[in-house]
């Protein structure tokens, strides 16, 4: 029974980790002040192989608390105890208790504490239970980042593999729409509402992708991750947006996946404030755009053959052609086009990339920022630009026109196109050896379909190849190109068939836009 005149505290995490490793890391408390926040200062007094005499200094809230304690490790019941002898606190005493469980470890600290001040005595107890809870919390979440970190660190194939893949909705609409297939009795709230509670909800893991099986038989697990945001919230406040992504990324370092992808918007978030999320993270982080690349490319080489276009002697223009995508592919179609024509925001980075294509490719390069005037005359268009709507409109190109949309969401409006003399498709999608098989809809066409960037990560982490594969902007190379291509065909990854929307691009369409 509870004594009336104490206060209970009571927290509990699930570390994945050993027993013994928790309990090694936990004994170590005059390592707590370099990881730990709230722990300002641990001086062992004395120690003997199952009690040690601690001095402690936290600060929660700016406000210091200090005592000495003895602790007992009574590892036979998994357990540890601790009693202040002295110190700011009138009582405090509590138990640390681990469990065995699936993911992991539970951890498990049981304290009741009582201030003991008097007049200011019923602020004091809540207030200071607060801190107590808070100081714990910090101790386990920080004890299970140490861990993960070493794990890591460590390389330990058997500990470190998988995939996870980060995702977003792209707008409000796809948010119902992904509601309405968890629950298809769901009614949707205000978006006002709903907008603002989807803003300050934590990235979560939604699904467990069991047994994705490469074309070789090799099988390995993943997840799928949301990052709650849409692209219409980065503006707003970016680096709020940017701390999700961490966090999504951190969640997959909890399910020990040797490496992340970073879906949608999720990439580009970083590229904008030029800080890599991979300095935040233990796990290996690719933004999966070497593929992405890859399979644009491919489309565009395969399209361009169904319509007997020589691409020798064709103008290609690239939307977004300074993003990390757009000049991936402008390194390699500058060596096979006539022209080519990049656009972007800004002049500064549109002189940079001409000049290096300009050295090194056969193409004549032109620059611009205006996107209309770029795709007026162009035989293929692809559109690689980060907007969250669309900007190119489809009465611009010109008849007999290849057009790759890259864009998510699209460069292009989904609407219905009327035009039966243009050859309009999203790219940068792949062909899969094993479906995905997500709970949620993704904008993808068909079951055996899959995004380029998320195709990325799977080939890397059937691989073994726990590395920042695809980071920064402007990095990718064509030698990098080939590479995750021969990756992706070993594993049976290759480009989709054509669609756009869901509507898949079949062989009549094809002669429609020949005559």
């Amino acid at each position: 029974m509870q004594d009336s005149t104490l206060m209970y505290v009571s927290v509990s995490r699930v570390i994945p980790a050993y027993r013994w490793r928790v309990i090694r890391l936990l004994t170590k408390v005059w390592e707590f002040p370099s990881y730990i926040p709230t722990v300002k200062e641990v001086q062992v007094i004395h120690k003997t192989h199952n009690k040690i005499k601690t001095k402690w200094k936290i600060q929660v809230d700016n406000i210091p608390i200090s005592w000495t304690e003895e602790e007992i490790l009574a590892l036979g019941e998994n357990k540890i105890y601790f009693k202040a002898l002295e110190g700011d606190l009138s009582e405090f005493k509590g138990e640390w208790k681990f469990q065995d469980c699936e993911d992991g470890t539970k951890v498990t600290v049981e304290v009741s504490l009582n201030v003991g001040i008097p007049i200011i005595k019923d602020f004091a107890e809540s207030y200071i239970k607060k801190l107590i809870t808070k100081n714990f919390e910090s101790i386990l979440m920080a004890l299970e980042r140490r861990l993960i970190s070493l794990k890591y660190k460590q390389g330990n194939s058997d500990k470190i593999a998988g995939f996870g893949i980060i995702g977003h909705p792209y707008n409000l609409k796809h948010l119902e729409t992904s509601f309405k297939m968890l629950n298809p009795d769901f009614k949707m709230p205000s978006l006002e509402f709903i907008s603002r509670l989807f803003h300050i909800s934590p990235s979560f893991k939604l699904y467990d992708i069991k047994k994705f099986k490469s074309k070789t038989g090799k099988e390995i697990n993943g997840c799928f991750i949301i990052a709650t945001f849409i692209p219409d919230m980065i503006e707003k406040d970016i680096w709020a947006i940017f701390s999700k992504v961490v966090k999504a990324c951190k969640i997959a370092e909890k399910h020990g996946m040797g490496v992340v992808t970073l879906g949608g918007f999720t990439s580009i978030i970083a590229e904008r404030i030029a800080y890599e999320i991979s300095s935040e993270v233990d796990i290996a982080v690719t933004s999966g755009n070497t593929f992405t690349a890859a399979m644009v490319i491919d489309g565009v080489l395969k399209a361009a053959s169904l319509l007997n276009l020589d691409i020798s002697t064709s103008k290609i223009t690239i939307i977004g052609g300074t993003g990390d995508i757009g000049s991936a592919c402008g390194r390699v179609l500058a060596e096979k086009a006539r022209e080519l024509i990049i656009t972007g925001r800004t002049k500064a980075n549109l002189n940079r990339l001409k000049a290096e294509l300009s050295r090194k490719r056969k193409a004549r390069i032109i620059a611009t920022t205006n996107n209309k005037q770029a795709v007026k005359n162009a035989d293929i268009v692809i559109a690689a630009a980060s907007a969250t709507s669309a900007i190119l409109n489809v009465d611009w190109f010109k008849p007999g026109a290849i057009i790759c949309d890259v864009g998510y969401p699209k460069n292009i409006s989904y609407a219905p196109v009327t035009r039966q003399d243009i050859l309009i498709f999203s790219g940068g999608l792949a062909k899969s050896p094993t479906s995905l098989s997500l709970p949620i809809d993704l904008g993808l066409p068909a079951e055996d379909t899959t995004y380029g960037c998320f195709a990325e990560g799977i080939i890397l982490a059937l691989e073994k190849k726990y590395e920042n594969y695809s980071s920064g902007r402007g990095n990718i190379t064509p030698e990098k190109i080939e590479e995750i291509r021969e990756l992706g065909n070993k594993h049976g990854f290759e480009v989709s068939d054509f669609y756009w929307g869901h509507r898949r691009i079949d062989d009549s369409i094809i002669e429609q836009i020949k005559k």
